[in-house]
Order: C-alpha cells, then sequence, then structure tokens
C-alpha cells in the first residue's frame, strides 16, 4: 500500500538533531504539517518527515474499513522505515497511535499534541457535548459527508482559537475530509497501551490547550499521569495547535525547548 509522506529536510546551516515523524489526527493528512511546524524544525536542523495514514490525503486505502490496529501499522512501518529512531510528534488521534507504539518501536522522544487520552474519547464526550453540542452534529456530518456538509464558522470554533482570520477559515476547510467510522467507534473505548518500560523508555512530552472543544485537560493530565510524562498546559489555545496562527509558534517553541532539556 502507498502512502503519501512529505519531506523536508533539516537545513543545512543549523545542528543536526534526529529526524521528526508527524502523524496527523482526525478528519486531516500529512498536509497539516506543512505551513508552520514542518518548516519550522527542518530550519532547527531536524529532518522532517509526515505522513497521510491510508484513506486519508493522498495515501491509499479505504478509509470506511480502517481501524486503530490498520493505522497503527502506518505507523510503525513509517517508523521502520526511517534511517535511525525518530522523534515521533502527534496530534489528536495521531498521538493515540503514538501511544500504542510506545512500547514495542524505538524512538528518541514522543510529544503527545492535544492527544487523545489512554482512556479515548469516550471520558471527553460529555465535555464537548455540553460545552459546543453543535459542534458535535456538525463533526457527524464531517465524517460521513466531507467539509462540503459542514459550516466553516463551526468547524472554526472547533479547530482554531476565536481570532481566527478568514484565511485561516479557508485553509483549515481545505485540509479536512472525511473520517472512517470504524475508527471513530473505537477510539470510544479503545484497548489500553502498554507504557514503555525500561533503560530504553523516551522522554514523553504531553501538550495541550486549556480551551480545547474537544478535549478537556483532565484528559491531557490522564495521559501525562499514565505514562510518567511532562506535561505542559497552554492558556486559551484551541485544539489544532499547529495550525492556528496565534498558537503554533509558541506549541513549536515549547517543543523545541523541551527537546532542548532533553538533549534530543
Amino acid at each position: 500500500m502507498k502512502l503519501e509522506i512529505l519531506h523536508q529536510p533539516a537545513a543545512a546551516s543549523a545542528n543536526r538533531h534526529p529526524p521528526i515523524l508527524f502523524v496527523h489526527g482526525f478528519f486531516g493528512s500529512a498536509q497539516v504539517w506543512t505551513p508552520h511546524f514542518m518548516p519550522f524544525f527542518s530550519g532547527q536542523g531536524y529532518d522532517c518527515h509526515a505522513f497521510s495514514l491510508r484513506g486519508h490525503g493522498a495515501s491509499d486505502g479505504m478509509l470506511s474499513w480502517a481501524g486503530l490496529a490498520e493505522f497503527g501499522e502506518d505507523l510503525v512501518t513509517l517508523i521502520a522505515s526511517l534511517p535511525e529512531p525518530p522523534v515521533l510528534i502527534g496530534h489528536s488521534l495521531g498521538g493515540l497511535l503514538i501511544q500504542h507504539a510506545l512500547a514495542h518501536h524505538p524512538c528518541r522522544a514522543a510529544v503527545l499534541l492535544a492527544s487523545l487520552p489512554p482512556s479515548g474519547l469516550g471520558s471527553s464526550a460529555m465535555h464537548m457535548s455540553m460545552l459546543a453540542p453543535q459542534v458535535v452534529w456538525q463533526v457527524g456530518l464531517l465524517q460521513s459527508l466531507g467539509p462540503e456538509a459542514v459550516s466553516a464558522e463551526t468547524m472554526t470554533r472547533a479547530f482554531l482559537s476565536d481570532a481566527a482570520t478568514p484565511a485561516e477559515t479557508r485553509r483549515l476547510m481545505l485540509l479536512l475530509q472525511r473520517e472512517s467510522p470504524r475508527v471513530a467507534a473505537e477510539v470510544l473505548a479503545p484497548s489500553q497501551p502498554l507504557p514503555p518500560r525500561g533503560a530504553d523508555r523516551p522522554p514523553i512530552l504531553v501538550l495541550g490547550g486549556d480551551t480545547d472543544i474537544f478535549l478537556p485537560v483532565s484528559a491531557f493530565r490522564e495521559t501525562a499521569t499514565f505514562f510518567g510524562a511532562d506535561l505542559r498546559l497552554l492558556a486559551g489555545a484551541p485544539h489544532a495547535l499547529m495550525l492556528d496562527d496565534r498558537w503554533w509558534q509558541t506549541s513549536a517553541d515549547s517543543i523545541l525547548s523541551w527537546l532542548a532539556q532533553h538533549s534530543v
């Protein structure tokens, strides 16, 4: 199966670091990393790779039949294709996929960005339904019919900050796509990941915003506690930290400073 893979080499003038593998989340593709994160980390000396899960972006595969196991296989395939263990950075669903890969596949560090917690979305469903019930309805339409069927205003509220511009909304709508109904059901109560143990345990960062429509702060605390990870909360930040024009730099700087603390 052919997967879409984007590559941005490390800047020749920067200090060299391990490669970064970016893993997108629900309703997205590898393209969500191209506006900000890939150019930024490439400029800092990281060889940047992003891929689209099967059925997403330009990757092969039937979206309707894809679940957590199949998406996990895609991630493992990309990890194995790199010349050395990478830094893994996963957003939302991508963060959960990384959690399940950590115990079995070596990496230098892992960043769980606005990530689903180990228990999945079940405990967060009430958070979203109370905070933004119209988002719940619109997300269902997005999953089944695609971005043409949903309100751009509601999607902006779901993913971006209140100060998002019309240009940001247009970019977001171009990046959104349908999602697998199978994986949407599985993440309500997924199997529990195994925390990595021993001397090879990589450093792990959980990074999220406290105005995330999809996930409450308690979800980020759960993930950090489960993995014994570092937790950084951004006051006022939304779900799509890597896309929002007001928050991507703060998020990237937080990741970069954390990587430097761990000499990665």
